[in-house]
């Protein structure tokens, strides 16, 4: 029996995308990438990834506005979220954890363990809760919207 490798949607710029991929992949995850908004939410739709690693700062539609998403669908609001960015202000940093961030991480500054570490603690943390939503009813691990109601709830990112 072969057991599934946990599934990380990563959506960065390219570059970052290809130092997190590896070390990911190295660490034993399976990355999806993406380097837009678009991309990204058709990767969390289609793959339903355990975790997600987001940047803030890309073109077209800015990473916060799919964290917007990615909290209010139904499919992906328990999906826990790590932004990885360069963005230092305070009032953004206040913003990106209104909206649903789980954790923070500054690109150049955390080190890539310390990011590893962060994911496998929010990887465990969602799996506890998990757990207790099952005990309390409110959880089915077999939540999720179908496709019509992808389409009239995301239509900006067509």
């Amino acid at each position: 029996m072969s057991v599934r490798k946990i599934r990380i949607a990563l959506i960065e710029d390219p570059r970052t995308v290809w130092f997190y991929k590896h070390l990911f992949e190295n660490a034993g995850y399976h990355v999806l990438e993406a380097e837009n908004a678009k991309e990204g939410w058709k990767i969390i739709c289609n793959q339903k990834p355990d975790i997600i690693v987001l940047d803030t700062q890309m073109p077209e539609i800015p990473g916060i506005e799919l964290l917007k998403k990615i909290r209010k669908s139904e499919f992906s609001k328990h999906t826990p979220v790590l932004v990885l960015t360069s963005v230092k202000d305070s009032e953004e940093i206040k913003e990106i954890f209104k909206q649903g961030a789980d954790y923070y991480a500054l690109k150049g500054m955390d080190s890539p363990n310390m990011i590893k570490e962060t994911i496998n603690q929010l990887l465990k943390t969602e799996q506890e809760k998990r757990v207790i939503r099952s005990l309390d009813g409110k959880h089915s691990d077999d939540e999720e919207a179908s496709a019509t109601e992808i389409d009239r709830e995301f239509f900006w990112f067509e």
